[in-house]
């Protein structure tokens, strides 16, 4: 299922983005919302949660993380997860949605709560909200295969150049320097990783797949995420036992 309304790349001019306001991201004719500043991800051992340290990382999966003790952090999810993140059942039915940004306690930067998006806010973004063509991009960013998201009131920083909307891979390249000329300028990165069945990781890095709060309404069994293969973004349907990332949005007052 294509996200409706994707059209041609496109180049965005550049202007000088030292001053821009606080980046924003239209989900719908509503409601604007800030994305977190990485991933969502979890330690077994502390049960304590965080957002990656920063937007470019992914933690991949290994066997050894199953155990409840581990102490590192893991960033593969099944859906809902937020009472059991360490939930590694391959029965779809032992999953019902609780949204992680409600029970984890996370920083919240304003007061307000984090929350995953919804299937509808992701195409609005993507496809709907105004010159929605030119506010995305694929990218390598450091060497990471992902899907650059672009503020409403994006502006180019002068030097850097994109090509924008949906394409084949390897046209936009990046390495830290000018991702973090991209970054200041509001810039978010959603980084591609494996998933995890079970115990074991299934695919390659070479595609996001991000949870949304929309269930399957056609199959109770599975839910549907957000994936960005080396061409395009799609909304697409997985049993709720797979393990995917996670990133969280704030909404921000309309004033």
């Amino acid at each position: 299922m294509l996200l409706a309304g994707l059209q041609a790349s496109a180049q965005v001019p550049a202007t000088d983005s030292s001053a821009s306001p606080l980046p924003l991201f239209s989900v719908s004719a509503e409601c604007r919302v800030r994305f977190a500043p990485g991933n969502l991800q979890y330690q077994p051992s502390t049960q304590l949660w965080r957002f990656a340290p920063s937007q470019i990382e992914t933690l991949g999966w290994q066997e050894k993380y199953s155990y409840p003790r581990y102490r590192g952090w893991i960033d593969l999810f099944g859906y809902g997860t937020a009472l059991q993140p360490t939930n590694y059942s391959v029965s779809s039915a032992e999953y019902e949605f609780v949204d992680w940004g409600l029970f984890c306690a996370l920083p919240t930067g304003g007061g307000k709560q984090w929350r995953t998006l919804t299937t509808a806010e992701w195409t609005y973004l993507l496809s709907r909200r105004p010159h929605a063509r030119r506010l995305y991009a694929l990218a390598y960013v450091c060497g990471q295969y992902g899907l650059i998201l672009l503020p409403d009131n994006w502006q180019r920083p002068k030097g850097i150049y994109m090509r924008t909307g949906p394409k084949e891979e390897g046209t936009n390249v990046y390495n830290e320097e000018r991702w973090k000329v991209l970054e200041a300028a509001g810039a978010v990165f959603l980084p591609a990783e494996v998933r995890r069945v079970g115990t074991e990781s299934q695919g390659s890095a070479s595609a996001c797949r991000y949870w949304t709060a929309t269930t399957n309404p056609k199959n109770h069994a599975e839910a549907l995420y957000l994936m960005v293969d080396p061409y395009l973004p799609q909304i697409k349907s997985a049993p709720r036992a797979h393990g995917l990332s996670v990133r969280l949005v704030q909404e921000v007052d309309n004033n």
